[in-house]
């Protein structure tokens, strides 16, 4: 038999097979001359010998050239892999360059507001005119005239609907830059002073669990104070964004800055345990998101193709403001032995830093508010916001639960850890150093998370990063015992913790159209409000007092337990967003290669026009249409295959 590959054209064959013919006569005949010429005593032993040479040598030949035909298969194989993600991550380097792709790959809140908001003035607008030549009224139904103009605006892209200014009529992108970047550095200022301030729950959490501070108050009781910080910073978002639309940004952010102050005076007065779950439970919790939702929303206005900088930087003041209130209050804490001077300091600092942003915050081109005179306009906002069919959509459930689960193994683990080091037998000031160090490796790590995931793409990011982060937790943390083992997580673990907190939002603009961003942003964050109000009264239920070793190692695990099932539905939100982009690539080849039967040529306005190769065009469209047929399939494999095919999504 001749080892010849059916790869391999037919001289090729022909060859090989001559070639072996020619080697194993040669080795026939001088093996016979060198039987005549031996004793026969020797005849057998050498006659064995030739044998055993011409049947090594057959097999040799045999094994190399299916070595080499394997090596160039598998060489093949990866080239065309290769090729083929080249020229799908070609195409989406296209696509940055479109103004319009850009803005929906970033879209945020305020774009979505303004979005709906021109919108619906158009529609009046487009009622009026109809109204005004025809005199007569819709009763319920769009006219062949107003459907017809109001057609040709939904026609425009999203761009045009988000940054056209309604009374000049023109479009007005944002600067990238001016006033914008006093815009984030006052962002970030608010940041600094509500989610930062809140990061440094995790020292007075310690100091109640270690003192009697209220009489018959448990550890659950704590923790769940612990718990209403966070759910209410987070659950209360989309019902201050209805807020905000009916009473503006500045009057919302000034309401919610009296309820901060008032939260911390009156904590630091309260000596009944209900007196403290009102005050450093519900009122600085619901301040949070009364002040730092309408902010946020501020830096789109500003920025477009700079936008994941600005909300980055924004970003840096969770960290910053984490170290310095956590070291802070620690500090005032062990002077005082008592809780009392630190909320007041708490309640000066943050409200003064957060009144200086408030003056210099400036929004670009408001939209104005709905005010409080009509009940319908009031009700639509409500509408516009929360809208529970947007639960249908598989991947915005699956970006909520992913976010719950992200969200519940991070606060696990940053309220815990301070507690972790006093159990496992460091001072109160270490552990507060822990939380100080963690915080400032977040303010670095989160603004390079927003850019990776603008470079590489946010799917892969969060994968990347999730994955770490379980690693981390189960392979780092649970050995850690010693003050600089634990200083060394902290700094790791920092970096890449918040990645719930960076990428939903972003992972929301991916993936859903821009007129169903608001309402999946809504759901979102109220799907995740239940497991942060109980998060920290699971860590305390998992805590084993009597485990001298580690009285948390229970808790541990559940928090890379969570990071694990996070891992697992960002692997299927992949999948789904691969599927979504080559889908649309797929119909998109399948017109061109139809305009190519029907008319011979490709249409004008397309990434053609400038190829003097139309050849080479066509065979790269088959190839596309290969690629795409293939790897949207159905089954398990295909599946799998979308899951991993690495392009940048």
């Amino acid at each position: 038999m001749c080892p010849i590959s059916s790869s391999e054209s037919l001289e090729n064959r022909e060859s090989y097979c001559s070639h072996d013919i020619e080697g194993i006569s040669s080795l026939y005949s001088q093996s016979s001359s060198t039987i005549e010429e031996i004793p026969r005593s020797r005849r057998t032993s050498s006659v064995r010998v030739a044998n055993v040479a011409k049947t090594t040598s057959i097999d040799s030949r045999v094994s190399n050239n299916g070595n080499e035909s394997l090596k160039l298969s598998l060489k093949r194989t990866i080239t065309k892999i290769v090729d083929a993600v080249k020229d799908d991550n070609e195409q989406t380097e296209k696509n940055s360059s479109d103004l319009n792709k850009v803005l929906e790959s970033r879209f945020d809140v305020e774009d979505a507001i303004r979005l709906v908001n021109n919108e619906s003035s158009e529609r009046v607008d487009v009622r009026q005119s109809f109204d005004e030549e025809s005199a007569q009224s819709w009763h319920g139904e769009t006219p062949t005239d107003g459907n017809k103009e109001f057609g040709d605006n939904s026609d425009r892209q999203t761009v045009e609907k988000v940054f056209t200014n309604k009374s000049t009529g023109d479009v007005e992108l944002p600067p990238d830059g001016g006033y914008g970047w006093v815009v984030t550095f006052c962002v970030c200022l608010i940041m600094f002073s509500t989610w930062g301030c809140n990061s440094g729950f995790g020292v007075f959490l310690a100091f109640y669990l270690n003192e009697e501070v209220f009489p018959g108050a448990t550890k659950y009781d704590y923790a769940l104070i612990a718990g209403l910080t966070v759910a209410l910073g987070q659950g209360c978002s989309p019902f201050v964004m209805v807020i905000m639309r009916i009473i503006g940004i500045k009057t919302t952010m000034l309401f919610g800055t009296a309820l901060m102050l008032a939260g911390f005076l009156l904590a630091s007065y309260a000596t009944q345990l209900w007196q403290l779950y009102l005050t450093q439970g519900v009122m600085s919790g619901a301040s949070i998101s009364f002040i730092f939702v309408p902010a946020t929303t501020m830096i789109p206005g500003w920025f477009l193709k700079k936008r994941a900088v600005a909300m980055g930087l924004s970003m840096m003041g969770t960290g910053a403001g984490g170290v310095v209130y956590g070291l802070a209050v620690n500090k005032m804490i062990s002077r005082d032995g008592n809780t009392k001077m630190a909320l007041r300091v708490l309640a000066i600092t943050c409200t003064v830093s957060v009144l200086i942003a408030i003056v210099l915050l400036k929004q670009r081109n408001p939209v104005p508010s709905v005010g409080l005179r009509s009940r319908k306009l009031i009700v639509s906002q409500f509408k516009q916001i929360f809208d529970i069919r947007v639960a249908r959509n598989p991947f915005v459930s699956l970006v909520a639960l992913w976010c719950s689960f992200a969200l519940l193994g991070y606060s696990l683990m940053i309220f815990t850890l301070s507690s972790y080091a006093i159990a496992r037998g460091m001072t109160a000031h270490e552990g507060s150093i822990l939380t100080a160090v963690l915080n400032a490796a977040q303010a670095i790590g989160r603004p390079l998370m927003g850019l990776a995931g603008d470079k590489f793409g946010r799917a892969n990011v969060t994968i990347v990063l999730t994955f770490f982060l379980t690693i981390l937790l189960f392979a780092f943390w649970i050995p850690a015992h010693t003050f600089v083992q634990l200083l060394m997580f902290s700094i790791l673990i920092g970096g890449c913790v918040g990645v719930a907190n960076v990428m939903n939002t972003v992972l929301i603009a991916d993936n859903v159209p821009p007129h169903r961003f608001l309402t999946s942003w809504s759901f979102v964050n109220l799907s995740g409000s239940p497991a942060l109000l109980v998060c920290e009264l699971i860590a305390q239920a998992l805590t084993v007092p009597g485990d001298k070793n580690n009285p948390y190692l229970h808790t541990q695990i559940f928090a890379g337990s969570c990071f694990c099932a996070a891992l697992i539905l960002v692997l299927i939100l992949r999948e789904y967003a691969v599927r979504l982009k080559l889908t649309e690539r797929q119909r998109a080849t399948d017109l061109e290669l139809e305009n190519w039967k029907l008319y011979g040529e490709h249409d004008s306005g397309n990434e053609w026009d400038n190829s003097n190769d139309l050849g080479k065009v066509r065979a790269t469209l088959n190839e596309r249409k290969i690629k795409y047929d293939l790897l949207l399939g159905s089954g398990i494999k295909k599946y799998l295959l979308r899951m991993a095919y690495p392009m940048k999504v």
